[in-house]
């Protein structure tokens, strides 16, 4: 089960020490709506969410992968989340509320160093503490190599992506 010791692994290579194992914490995170689903991320992986604009298509990409995002110099590369999942009954459209959470990349590759995700809402800040969450037994059907965990945050139901699997994904593509 994921726990805070997880979601505070984007400051352990963020520069910022980790806490000790076993000891208490909060880590600040965003709880990021996406069309059927929220994820949960600690601040420091996110590094900013910006308003949507049209997005660079890429010809030949999969359905996942829904273009680059001219961000701050640089050509983001953005996916669905959901259909990255295998959860292909849900419907990505730009609305009012179509946001891209530019995500920091883990690894320090120089090639790839965010990652976009197409959100269907305006994210909250959730201070969250090891005991608010507990494991959702519920979503065990739904496993994928993308997602680090499905757990319940005071009782919702959310999702801890796997930012690994999600930026080999990308560097898999031959775009």
């Amino acid at each position: 089960m994921a726990d805070v010791t997880y979601l505070n692994r984007g400051k352990q290579t963020g520069g910022a020490p980790a806490l000790p194992a076993g000891q208490s914490s909060a880590v600040h995170c965003l709880m990021i709506p996406l069309s059927n689903d929220i994820l949960l991320l600690p601040n420091a992986a996110i590094a900013e969410v910006a308003a949507y604009q049209q997005l660079d298509a890429i010809a030949d990409a999969p359905d996942w992968y829904l273009g680059k995002y001219s961000w701050r110099d640089y050509q983001v590369p953005v996916i669905a989340f959901e259909l990255l999942t295998g959860n292909d009954d849900v419907n990505i459209s730009v609305g009012k509320n179509s946001r891209i959470a530019i995500l920091n990349t883990l690894n320090g590759n120089m090639n790839l160093p965010y990652i976009g995700i197409m959100v269907q809402g305006i994210p909250r800040l959730q201070v969250v503490q090891s005991k608010a969450i507990e494991e959702n037994a519920s979503s065990s059907n739904r496993k994928s190599a993308y997602v680090a965990d499905f757990v319940l945050m005071n009782g919702e139901p959310v999702t801890i992506p796997n930012i690994d699997m999600i930026e080999r994904a990308i560097m898999d593509l031959t775009l």
